[in-house]
């Protein structure tokens, strides 16, 4: 117990007793259990009670320095350095202009002024007493410092899946991208603040508004190879980076009725877990892994380990040498951590208890939304063609029934960064099918795709059949041996049908016929297409009227 914390106790003991004897009633019994209690002699207190001065008050030494104005602004000038502030201080006392090779600031000389001397001791105790740890610090250290000494209020509890923390890390790691030299890629986390979950992620090389928009996607849309987590939260809290400030991240979250609560800059401890998880990012699995950039390094600057961040090691290596991951063996590492942190790691926030308990626990409603209706918060993809595989995306060829007939088509794909198990394909700005890749369908996806090609080879059956049929019948007027008859019914009644006319008439069938279709039929004799209609034919019977 400190020195101070015992007088008080001291003092309060024999306010006590002189009390007890004021009112007539102290004993021996009331000094032994009060010597006690004090942890000294009985006869100790008997003397302090006996003497007024020590019994009123505790002994105490000359009183202490109080800084003054001039002392807590040179503190500032010099930076915290009360060294400097007690070589300054003295100087100007002694009437000097100049304390080490420079000039001493004129409202200090002029604060100073008439102050009696004091020692460096002295003035260190000073200081020490009066500003807080954070004062010193924001004067030694700066802002950042400051902040590490400050004390923050706790948000009270909530339930699974109403408040999520979003945020960007660039983690200290070289990995290597597909194309380029190595570098150092960055992760977009979405934590749930009532269980510790994390429910979105996403890797990339430079953060965007659509690595944001895939992170929350991922939490909005429960999948059950990641657990039971997932569902649309009542509130967001974001910093105010360019990525989370996108009107694409206000109206994907507004469209769902989710409000975006956008924190003051460099407050990070407004959203002190998930900045808490990328420290556990960093020390569960990140300093596992090679090209981690924060570990020791030896005398010259470079990394122990087996590769280090210099440039030379910053190239793709070959096959059995050790150089850093590539970005998506990263990625698929990140995805098994994932797993273990939200199902096996003990949570001491949670009661020692993991996310995944934590939110089966909670009996908190969830609101749950169809993955169909969040397709627009996919990632977008360069347009593809369809070929004869389907349509390829990251050396996978996807299929579905719907790109049946539609090889040679160009489409636009949406995928999941670092999910490779679907992909969305869209066709004139419009949602297509959702397409999985060649040798990982189940069986009734391989059967429906197949019973699909079967129903769209029938139906193009169909189309052609019913076109001939239509084609049949538009050529009907041209090759039935009736058309004679029911022209000969169109002539008017009044008109005579002489023999010349019958022989004009049937010359015109002649000329009428399929011939003129480029068709030939052996049983009618060649026509001549040049001799005149209007050619006067003798009529016997004509002669014998005549």
């Amino acid at each position: 117990m400190s020195a101070r914390v015992d007088a008080e106790r001291r003092e309060a003991t024999l306010s006590r007793l002189r009390g007890l004897r004021v009112a007539g009633v102290l004993d021996s019994g009331h000094v032994r259990l009060a010597a006690s209690g004090l942890g000294v002699a009985e006869r100790t207190v008997w003397r302090w009670l006996t003497t007024a001065d020590r019994v009123a008050h505790v002994p105490v030494g000359r009183p202490s320095y109080q800084l003054t104005e001039a002392d807590r602004e040179a503190f500032a000038t010099y930076r915290g350095n009360v060294a400097a502030v007690f070589r300054a201080r003295a100087a100007a006392l002694a009437g000097q202009a100049q304390v080490a090779g420079l000039p001493i600031p004129e409202h200090l000389v002029s604060g100073w002024a008439g102050a009696r001397p004091v020692a460096l001791r002295t003035l260190q105790a000073a200081f020490a007493r009066e500003f807080t740890p954070a004062e010193r610090a924001a004067w030694t250290d700066g802002e950042h410092a400051r902040r590490g000494l400050d004390v923050y209020l706790r948000r009270p509890a909530t339930p699974r899946n109403q408040a999520w923390e979003a945020d960007h890390k660039q983690l200290p790691l070289l990995v290597v991208p597909p194309r380029g030299p190595a570098l150092r890629p960055w992760v977009t986390t979405v934590l749930d603040d009532g269980t510790r979950a994390l429910v979105g992620w996403a890797i990339s090389v430079v953060p965007h508004t659509g690595t944001v928009l895939t992170a929350l996607r991922m939490g909005l849309v429960a999948d059950p190879a990641r657990g039971p987590f997932g569902g649309v939260p009542a509130l967001v809290r974001l910093d105010r980076g360019l990525d989370f400030a996108a009107a694409a991240v206000d109206d994907a979250l507004a469209a769902l009725c989710v409000r975006a609560h956008r924190l003051p800059g460099y407050q990070p401890h407004r959203k002190g877990k998930v900045e808490k998880i990328h420290q556990t990012i960093e020390q569960t699995l990140l300093c596992g892994l090679p090209g981690y950039t924060d570990g020791p390094r030896d005398a010259a600057g470079h990394l122990y380990g087996p590769i280090s961040d210099r440039a030379a090691d910053q190239a793709p290596v070959g096959e059995g040498a050790v150089g850093p991951l590539r970005i998506e063996r990263f990625a698929a590492a990140f995805s098994r951590w994932v797993a273990w942190y939200n199902t096996e790691r003990p949570h001491a926030a949670l009661d020692g208890r993991t996310p995944l308990q934590a939110w089966n626990d909670d009996l908190s409603a969830v609101a749950h939304i169809d993955a169909d209706r969040v397709r627009y918060l996919l990632l977008a993809g360069s347009a593809r063609t369809i070929g004869g595989d389907g349509v390829r995306l990251h050396g996978l060829a996807y299929i579905a029934p719907e790109l049946q007939g539609r090889r040679g088509q160009s489409v636009e794909v949406r995928y999941m960064p670092h999910d490779d198990r679907f992909i969305e394909v869209y066709l004139h700005g419009k949602h297509l099918c959702t397409a999985y890749p060649q040798g990982q369908l189940s069986d009734e996806q391989t059967e429906r795709f197949r019973a699909h090609a079967r129903a769209e080879a029938k139906r193009l059956a169909g189309e052609r059949r019913r076109a001939a049929r239509r084609a049949r019948s538009a050529l009907v007027p041209l090759t039935d041996q009736q058309t004679a008859a029911t022209e000969a019914r169109l002539v008017p009644a009044d008109h005579a049908v002489t023999p010349t006319r019958s022989r004009l008439d049937a010359q015109l069938r002649r000329r009428a016929r399929t011939d003129l279709l480029g068709l030939s039929d052996p049983t009618t004799a060649p026509v001549d297409l040049d001799a005149p209609l209007d050619e006067p034919v003798e009529d016997p019977d004509d002669q014998e009227q005549r």
